[in-house]
């Protein structure tokens, strides 16, 4: 059976199946990890290039680039540096303390839409992919019993129960510990 021209093709690969990553949870936190960065961007055409697709390949373009406009990759800024910064050193901290006690946390508040959540996640998953591999080198090929608690998720997401005020933020803890 003959494949139809990339240009005619039903699959449109920009578009997610289903429904977004549910980060406060571990399986749609691991399945976030995997795929967030994996969002191509539409290319810039010309207004030739744009001229000479069929209909169909010009509406798939046009979709594309709102997909685009509305999956931007947050900008890193100097706060947001800083931002990532303290947290990665605080995951680290609390990773490698033995002692029982209270564990560093961090608190990140702002206004809407300035990408605390985005910054927040980014880091703890910066930090588990290093924890992961740190611990691959040492112990090759060992994963954790199944049931068990995923002793590499960083960190636990808090947010509100339906109804309450209360503001969202992060809230750090041993990878050990979360369930």
């Amino acid at each position: 059976m003959d494949r139809p021209a990339e240009s005619d093709s039903p699959i449109v690969p920009f578009l997610r199946v289903g429904p977004p990553p549910d980060r406060t949870r571990w399986e749609g936190w691991q399945q976030w990890c995997e795929i967030r960065d994996t969002f191509v961007p539409a290319p810039r055409l010309s207004l030739k290039e744009y001229g000479d697709m069929s209909p169909r390949r010009r509406a798939l373009h046009d979709l594309h680039q709102t997909a685009t406009h509305v999956n931007m990759r947050l900008q890193e800024t100097p706060m947001s540096r800083r931002v990532s910064d303290l947290m990665r050193g605080r995951l680290q901290n609390n990773a490698v303390k033995f002692m029982p006690g209270t564990r560093d946390g961090l608190m990140i508040n702002g206004g809407g839409f300035q990408g605390k959540t985005e910054t927040a996640c980014s880091a703890a998953a910066a930090f588990e992919d290093l924890w992961r591999t740190v611990h691959h080198q040492l112990v090759p090929d060992q994963a954790p019993p199944a049931g068990t608690r995923d002793v590499f998720v960083p960190v636990a997401y808090c947010r509100p129960a339906a109804g309450e005020g209360d503001a969202e933020g992060v809230a750090q803890d041993h990878p050990g510990r979360l369930r």
